[in-house]
C-alpha cells in the first residue's frame, strides 16, 4: 500500500533509531557477539555488506540504500535496494548476487545495515521529468534537478551530450534566419511553458503536426525539437515513439516538459485517430479500476507533442471542431534550408542535445510567475486582435488564441536564455497563414458536411434516382430533384435537392466522420441548405412512389445537372464552380419555405431523432 508522505528538512540531523550493540563487522565479517562463560565471543556470519549511501525518491518519498560487497569470485558488486525489503524473508533474495545470508543470519544482516545508514550521507533522486514542487517550492526534474539536490535515476537518455557552444552555434548556423525551425524550436520550449504555468492557466498540450514527404525535412524538424531535451533518435530510451505504439502505452512513456516525437504517421492506415489526438492533446490518460476495484492512478503529462506523417492525421478523426483548436497543422512545409542544413543537424544534435531544456528551466523558476501569465494573456490578446484586423476572426479564434501565444512568449524566452534572435513577427505570421481555423469552410461544420455531401453524391451518383436514373435501382441512398435556382442564406446559387431518409442521412455523415449530426442539421438550417419548418429540422418526404417517410430535403449548393448524368463531373471540379459562381452577377429568386409545400409535417407527428451512434 502507498503512503503520502512529506519530508520536512531540518537544520540538522536528528535521529532516534535503535543502534544494534551486539551487531558489528569485524575484519570484513558481519556478525553478532554472545555471552559464554562471562566473556563475549564475536561470531561471525558472513562477508559484510556496507551502505554506501542513502537515496530518498522525490516523488514517493521512499528509501533506497545503495549496498556494496566482495563476492566468492572477489569482485565487488554494488545494488540499489530498496528499503522496504530490509526485512528477513526479503533480504536473504541477496543470495543471488553473492551475499553470504540465510533465514538464521537474515536479522544479524538487517542491524548490520541499520547500524550503517545512520552515519552514511542521504541523497534525493527522482524517476520522473518535468516541473513538480518540493517542500512548497517549484522544482524542475531533469537529469539533475533544479532547485533540488536530485539526479535521476531512470533509463532514459536525458543527459546532456556534447558541447552547449556547438549546439549554439548550429543554431545560429541553420535554424536562425528560417522561419519553419524557429518556430519548431520555439515550440519545443512552449512545452516548458505549458508544464510550468499548468495550475496558472488552463491550456492543452502544445500539438504540432508535420505533414508531407520525406524529402520536407519534417523529420529533421521534429529530431531538432527533441534534441533540446533528450536523445533525438530512434534507438529508445529517448522521446521518439511511433504511432506502431498503443495509446495506453504512448500515455504512460510521455513525459512533462520534454519535447516529444511520435513518427509514422503514415502507417495509421484508416484507423480512427479522433481518441487517441483527444488524449494526447489533454495529456490524461483514462482512469481505471484494479483487480480490487479501486481507481488506479492516471498518466499525466504536459508538454510540447510533435506528430510526423506523409497524411493528415486529423482526416481520420471525426469531422468535430474541437479538434481544430488542439492542433497546429503544417502541409508541405520545407522545413529545413537545404539538404546540405539538414545534414549539419542531424551531425550536430546526435553528438550534442540535452542543453536547452534545462538552462530554460533554470530561468523559468528565476521568474514571477505572474508575470508570465500577464504576457501570456497580452499575446493571447494581441492575436485576436490581428485576427479580427485580418478579418479571419470566428467562434473558434479565441480557443486556439492561447495555444499560439504560449509559442510567442517562447519565442521572447529562446532569445533571452540562449541570447538568439528569433524573429517574432514572422513565427505569428507563419502560424497564422497555417491555422486551422481562419478559414471558414474549415472551421464550419456545415460547410464540411456539406462538401463532403457532395463528394459522396458525385462518387455514388447511381445510388440516387433522379431523372438520367431507372425508375428502380438497388441500395438507393436518396433522390436528387433539378428545381428553379434559388439564393441561399450564403450568397450560394441552388438548382437541385437531395431527399433522403434519417437513417440514410446518419449512415452518409457516418462514413464521413461527422459525429454532430445535430450541430450540422443546425448550421444546415441557419446557410439555407436544410428545408423545413421553422421549428424543426426533420420532413415527410417521398422518394419512391407516394410512400410518405421521415427525412431531410437538402437544397445543394450546385445548379441543376451539374452532378452526375451525361454531364458527370468529379468533385473538385464541383466544387471549383461553385467557388467561382460565389462573385457572379446572378438572376435567381430567394428561396423561401412554402408552408403548405409536400413536405411539411401535421403537428402530432413524431420528431423525435434516432440515437446518434457510438
Amino acid at each position: 500500500m502507498d503512503y503520502t508522505v512529506t519530508i520536512q528538512e531540518e537544520s540538522e540531523k536528528i535521529t532516534h533509531a535503535v543502534f544494534h550493540k551486539s551487531v558489528e563487522i569485524v575484519e570484513g565479517q558481519y556478525g553478532h557477539y554472545i555471552y559464554k562463560k562471562d566473556e563475549m565471543i564475536y561470531i561471525p556470519c558472513g562477508g559484510a555488506v556496507f551502505v554506501k549511501n542513502s537515496i530518498t525518491e522525490v516523488e514517493t518519498c521512499k528509501q533506497y540504500l545503495t549496498l556494496y560487497f566482495d563476492s566468492g569470485d572477489g569482485k565487488r558488486r554494488t545494488i540499489l535496494f530498496p528499503r522496504e525489503d530490509l526485512v528477513e524473508n526479503k533480504i536473504v533474495s541477496l543470495t543471488a548476487y553473492g551475499v553470504q545470508v540465510s533465514k538464521k543470519t537474515a536479522d544479524y544482516l538487517i542491524k548490520s545495515i541499520e547500524n550503517q545508514e545512520v552515519n552514511v550521507k542521504h541523497l534525493l533522486c527522482h524517476a520522473k521529468l518535468g516541473m513538480a514542487e518540493w517542500n512548497g517550492e517549484k522544482i524542475f526534474k531533469g537529469a539533475k534537478g533544479v532547485g533540488i539536490d536530485s539526479k535521476y535515476t531512470g533509463k532514459l537518455r536525458v543527459s546532456p551530450k556534447g558541447t552547449y557552444a556547438n549546439y549554439k552555434k548550429m543554431l545560429k548556423q541553420d535554424v536562425i534566419g528560417h522561419t519553419p525551425m524557429e518556430f519548431l524550436l520555439s515550440a519545443s520550449i512552449s512545452g516548458l511553458l505549458v508544464d510550468y504555468l499548468k495550475e496558472s492557466i488552463s491550456v492543452e498540450n502544445i500539438m504540432v503536426h508535420m505533414i508531407g514527404e520525406s524529402s520536407t525535412g519534417k523529420t529533421t524538424g521534429a529530431l531538432l525539437a527533441v534534441s533540446c531535451g533528450s536523445a533525438p533518435d530512434f534507438l529508445g530510451n529517448n522521446f521518439v515513439f511511433s504511432f506502431q505504439d498503443t495509446l495506453n502505452s504512448l500515455m504512460r512513456l510521455i513525459p512533462n516538459s520534454y519535447p516529444t516525437l511520435i513518427d509514422e504517421g503514415s502507417l495509421l492506415t484508416d484507423r480512427d485517430m479522433t481518441q487517441t489526438l483527444y488524449s494526447l492533446s489533454s495529456g490524461t490518460e483514462k482512469r481505471r479500476l484494479s483487480g480490487g476495484m479501486e481507481v488506479n492512478e492516471s498518466s499525466r503529462f504536459r508538454t510540447a507533442l510533435f506528430l510526423t506523417s506523409e497524411k493528415s492525421i486529423l482526416a481520420q478523426c471525426n469531422m468535430n471542431t474541437g479538434l481544430l483548436t488542439r492542433n497546429f497543422e503544417f502541409q508541405n512545409v520545407t522545413w529545413t534550408s537545404s539538404a546540405e542544413s539538414a545534414d549539419r543537424i542531424k551531425s550536430v544534435v546526435t553528438e550534442n542535445y540535452g542543453h536547452i531544456i534545462p538552462r530554460v528551466a533554470k530561468w523559468l523558476l528565476e521568474q514571477d510567475r505572474q508575470e508570465l501569465v500577464e504576457k501570456i494573456v497580452q499575446e493571447t490578446n494581441a492575436v485576436i486582435k490581428r485576427a479580427r484586423e485580418a478579418k479571419t476572426y470566428n467562434n473558434l479564434t479565441e480557443r486556439t488564441a492561447k495555444q499560439s501565444a504560449l509559442i510567442l512568449v517562447a519565442v521572447d524566452i529562446v532569445n533571452e536564455v540562449l541570447k538568439l534572435k528569433l524573429n517574432k513577427e514572422a513565427i505569428g505570421d507563419f502560424m497564422e497563414e497555417h491555422s486551422l481555423v481562419n478559414s471558414v469552410e474549415q472551421v464550419s461544420i456545415g460547410k464540411r458536411a456539406m462538401e463532403w455531401l457532395l463528394q459522396f453524391i458525385s462518387k455514388n451518383y447511381t445510388q440516387f434516382l433522379s431523372k438520367d436514373s431507372p425508375k428502380e435501382i438497388s441500395n438507393c441512398r436518396g433522390k436528387l430533384e433539378n428545381m428553379q435556382t434559388v439564393l441561399l442564406n450564403t450568397d450560394e446559387e441552388s438548382g437541385m435537392r437531395l431527399k433522403v431518409t434519417a437513417s440514410e442521412f446518419m449512415k452518409i455523415l457516418k462514413e464521413g466522420h461527422f459525429s454532430e449530426k445535430a450541430t450540422v442539421l443546425k448550421e444546415w438550417k441557419e446557410m439555407g441548405y436544410l428545408k423545413a419548418q421553422s421549428d424543426r429540422y426533420i420532413s415527410r418526404i417521398k422518394i419512391v412512389g407516394d410512400i410518405q417517410v421521415k427525412g431531410y430535403i437538402i437544397q445543394l449548393p450546385v445548379p441543376s445537372n451539374k452532378i452526375g448524368g451525361d454531364g458527370e463531373k468529379d468533385y473538385e471540379e464541383v466544387l471549383e464552380e461553385r467557388r467561382k459562381r460565389i462573385n457572379k452577377p446572378r438572376q435567381v429568386i430567394k428561396d423561401e419555405y412554402v408552408e403548405d409545400d409536400f413536405f411539411s409535417i401535421d403537428d402530432d407527428d413524431d420528431l423525435d431523432f434516432p440515437e446518434d451512434w457510438k
